[in-house]
């Protein structure tokens, strides 16, 4: 076991040094709706029904009372997207498709019950939020038209990391309760460069970040077990604060010029129901609320000062609903399937402004199952497809407003196909 161990250790370190430099992802907004294959193939429902410690530690840290051994788990989801924007504007129209490619997701979790005593350790390392497109300059395409007469390339790549220190305590056999803090440690990059001021002759720079910056915030969560067959939760993320976030740029005539975002990622509140009134069944539901309305960048409105900055993204706060179920076939085969719905935080209106974050998904479909080698090893694997779904508005412009005749759609869907080991001691 203690070679497990050491091994799990090694993993960790290459997990979480791969996860600050490539994870990008796409969710319920830019927030990630599942951590790990497990949770994936529940369709994100875990905040009282805690089957894996990727999927306790993500929405309830006090789930993990509920597990019934130490264990570790590794997971990685393998994201794919399917981009393009279509626009028109004066008698011309075309369309663009992004090229993001395909990229890994990895997530940590460690839990530890501690022997003869009413606490539990959790650590969850994860890629909890992001986006990420790559739309070529393309004069057939009035929105994507060289600067200044439109936006020119437009790209985007966005990561927040973090990691999650827990300590869960059991009041008694039916009630748990669990706090710790969140570091996040996020890079963004955005292509042109709107939240700070345009260049004298109209156009915007680029905006690559200078460093990754970190934040911080808390979590609290509590699980009640009412009887034999019901579980319910409860869990509150409080906002991630970030640091202001900098970037090199440069001017028009190609000199250069420091700027400046200000983004933080969204309190989030979890509710949760689990059932396992049925031999050999598990159904799982969660409600949640995610404020991006009051999250700085995000939430704040989609308008330009004087000097032509944009002021944020004007996302609504998202309501989000995720069922679960799974089915245990015999003492070594589990199957699972799940449904995710939230809300849109991107209006219609927004589309123009929204171009380099296109996170407009609404409906989830996921399955999953896992394998027992043995009471110590299993490896589990899931999928998830995110329904196409489409935003259109018209251009809007520093100075000028919404452009009549003006139009600009843009069109997103994804697949996620996760792997994971859980390792139990």
């Amino acid at each position: 076991m203690k070679k497990v161990f050491l091994m799990a250790l090694a993993i960790l370190f290459v997990v979480t040094t791969f996860n600050t430099i490539s994870s990008k992802a796409l969710a319920q907004g830019a927030i990630v709706s599942a951590g790990g294959p497990v949770h994936r193939g529940m369709g994100g429902a875990s905040t009282a029904a805690p089957i894996s410690a990727l999927g306790a530690l993500y929405w309830n840290p006090a789930t993990i009372s509920g597990l019934e051994h130490s264990e570790l788990e590794v997971g990685v989801d393998v994201l794919s997207t399917d981009h393009r924007v279509t626009s028109s504007f004066g008698g011309s129209s075309g369309e663009t498709v992004a090229d993001p490619g395909t990229f890994p997701v990895p997530n940590f979790a460690w839990v530890h019950r501690l022997e003869d005593s009413r606490f539990t350790l959790g650590l969850g390392v994860n890629a909890v939020a992001g986006f990420k497109t790559n739309l070529q300059a393309d004069p057939t395409n009035p929105v994507l038209a060289p600067q200044p007469f439109g936006l020119g390339r437009v790209s985007s790549e966005a990561t927040f990391l973090q990691i999650s220190p827990v300590l869960s305590m059991a009041v008694s056999e039916r009630i748990s309760f669990a706090a710790g803090p969140i570091i996040t440690s996020a890079q963004v990059g955005i292509e042109p460069f709107v939240f700070d001021s345009a260049n004298a002759d109209g156009t915007y720079s680029s905006g690559r970040s200078t460093k990754y910056q970190w934040g911080g915030g808390v979590q609290a969560g509590v699980y009640f077990i009412p009887s034999e067959d019901w579980r319910l939760g409860a869990s509150i993320k409080s906002p991630a604060w970030m640091d202001t976030f900098e970037y090199f740029g440069q001017d028009e005539n190609g000199l250069p010029r420091k700027m400046t975002a200000e983004i933080d990622l969204p309190m989030i509140v979890s509710l949760g129901a689990g059932y396992a009134g049925r031999e050999n069944w598990l159904f799982a539901a969660d409600a949640r609320f995610i404020d991006y309305k009051n999250a700085d960048g995000f939430g704040d409105d989609a308008v330009y000062d004087a000097t032509g900055a944009l002021g944020g993204l004007d996302w609504s706060s998202v309501f989000s609903l995720a069922l679960g179920a799974q089915r245990q076939l015999n003492e070594r085969v589990f199957l699972r399937a799940g449904y995710n719905y939230n809300t849109n935080p991107i209006k219609d209106s927004e589309t123009f402004f929204n171009m380099a974050s296109p996170l407009i998904y609404e409906h989830m479909l996921s399955v999953g199952g896992s394998y027992n080698f043995n009471e110590k090893l299993a490896v589990s694997a899931a999928y998830s497809h995110y329904i196409e779904n489409s935003r259109s508005g018209p251009f809007v412009l520093p100075g000028i407003g919404a452009v009549p005749g003006s139009s600009v759609t843009t069109e997103m869907s994804a697949d996620f196909l996760s792997f994971g080991i859980v390792m139990q001691q």
